[in-house]
């Protein structure tokens, strides 16, 4: 059994085989093509991957904020109930980290309340602008802040794993036209004269 190649072995090899004369250079290129496809394809796979992390991080501070939500779900708590949640989906590889404001609403029958979630939109690019958490509650004011500070970092970073995948499908379209540009090239014909002979 082969021992796998490291990977500074593998650009060594690249590097040694891009001058050798003894080489079947119509497989080499065919092969650096396969190889070069398949890196783009791995960083497609490998972004889906790492949103999904992504979204795995940003419900851990949803879940951190909404347990000192329910710690202050107390009669004794001033300006109880809070108002704000939070709610993190990954739907089509659109990661949205977003915030609502609650309405409680007494039922008819005099039992319980009916709860209106009223969606807050984001102004920021990366982030919500304070104003829109002016009706929280003091309580709810730091851990709200706390938690968009985290959904920052998030949205920052799915930005530019979004802005890798754009780059990648160019760079996939370039491939294709380099491909067929070196599939079109023509081979010198044998006994012509080369630069070095020339100059001789």
């Amino acid at each position: 059994m082969s021992k796998r190649m490291t990977h500074q072995e593998i650009c060594e090899e690249w590097e040694a085989v891009s001058r050798a004369q003894n080489v079947n250079h119509q497989r080499g290129i065919k092969a650096a093509i396969t190889q070069c496809r398949q890196f783009l394809t791995a960083i497609h796979q490998q972004a889906d991957v790492e949103q999904a992390r992504y979204r795995y991080l940003a419900q851990r501070l949803c879940d951190h904020f909404w347990s000192h939500n329910m710690a202050y779900r107390t009669d004794k708590t001033p300006g109880y109930p809070g108002h704000f949640g939070c709610r993190v989906r990954l739907r089509k590889r659109k990661l949205e980290l977003s915030w609502y404001y609650n309405r409680f609403i007494p039922k008819k029958s005099g039992e319980g309340r009916s709860v209106f979630s009223e969606y807050i939109r984001k102004e920021g690019r990366f982030r919500y602008h304070k104003p829109a958490f002016t009706r929280a509650q003091d309580w709810e004011q730091p851990h709200i802040m706390e938690t968009e500070t985290g959904f920052e970092m998030l949205r920052r970073l799915n930005a530019n794993q979004a802005e890798l995948c754009r780059i990648v499908r160019k760079s996939e379209r370039l491939l294709k036209d380099l491909e067929e540009h070196l599939g079109g090239l023509k081979e010198a014909a044998s006994g012509s004269s080369s630069p070095s002979n020339e100059a001789e």
